[in-house]
């Protein structure tokens, strides 16, 4: 495997989690501090940063635990299928598709305040036993619980992660497609880790419909670019930089 597409892979994780992934996923992490600087009571409580660190690594380390196992799935599919020789239309369709859902979220995001109306049809969350689950572990405060959580929330549905999963299938091997989402999610660590940090040391001020219109600007951005690129790789328009696709 050509290790500059693991660097592309992360490359795409690192730009895109401050563009998409901080708004898409930023209002669960960010809740998630929110609620770990109080009590039930809504009293505020003490703990440290270091507590705060540990639960959202765990959060992150299931997240991409899913995101790998689907890219291995995606991967051995493509290698079924032969897809690799068509890899250049496939991600095409990736770009389009991928920035038009980003497109649509964003616009139900700025209108609504939490981008449910769009995704939800999709999600798994409007499975109930599911989401009681997900609210129950997310209540608890515990690394195994942060974990699971996280793993919950890598099946949330997401334009970037469709075209990432259809960049996987493209390489046309399970251990590939495996290694590419890997990448693609380590480089998402930092920017719901800052995420993180706003929530915990921003506190109330982040509430609001504040962070829905900055979180549906940067997802209607990355959506825009994630349609160029499908449209360049088309050969509709001139050339978008690879890095951000």
């Amino acid at each position: 495997m050509n290790p500059e597409l693991l660097v592309w892979a992360m490359g795409v994780g690192l730009l895109q989690g401050f563009l998409h992934c901080s708004g898409m996923c930023g209002p669960f992490v960010l809740a998630f501090s929110l609620s770990f600087r109080k009590d039930s009571d809504g009293n505020l409580v003490k703990a440290s940063t270091g507590q705060l660190l540990r639960l959202h690594l765990s959060h992150n380390l299931g997240r991409i635990l899913t995101f790998t196992v689907l890219g291995g799935f995606f991967g051995a599919l493509g290698s079924f299928v032969n897809t690799a020789s068509d890899a250049t239309g496939i991600q095409a369709v990736a770009g389009i598709v991928g920035g038009t859902m980003m497109v649509l979220w964003a616009i139900d995001e700025a209108r609504t305040g939490h981008g449910a109306g769009f995704m939800e049809r999709w999600s798994l969350m409007r499975i109930g036993p599911f989401r009681n689950l997900f609210r129950r572990i997310m209540a608890k405060k515990t690394p195994g619980a942060a974990f699971a959580a996280g793993i919950l929330l890598g099946f949330h549905p997401c334009g970037l992660i469709f075209a990432m999963l259809v960049s996987a299938a493209a390489a046309g091997s399970a251990v590939h497609g495996s290694l590419i989402l890997l990448a693609f999610g380590i480089g998402t660590v930092p920017s719901l880790l800052s995420v993180a940090a706003l929530g915990w040391f921003g506190g109330s001020r982040l509430k609001g419909r504040k962070f829905s219109y900055l979180a549906a600007t940067l997802i209607a951005f990355s959506g825009v670019v994630f349609m160029l690129r499908g449209m360049a790789v088309n050969g509709w328009i001139p050339d978008v930089s690879p890095w951000l696709f």
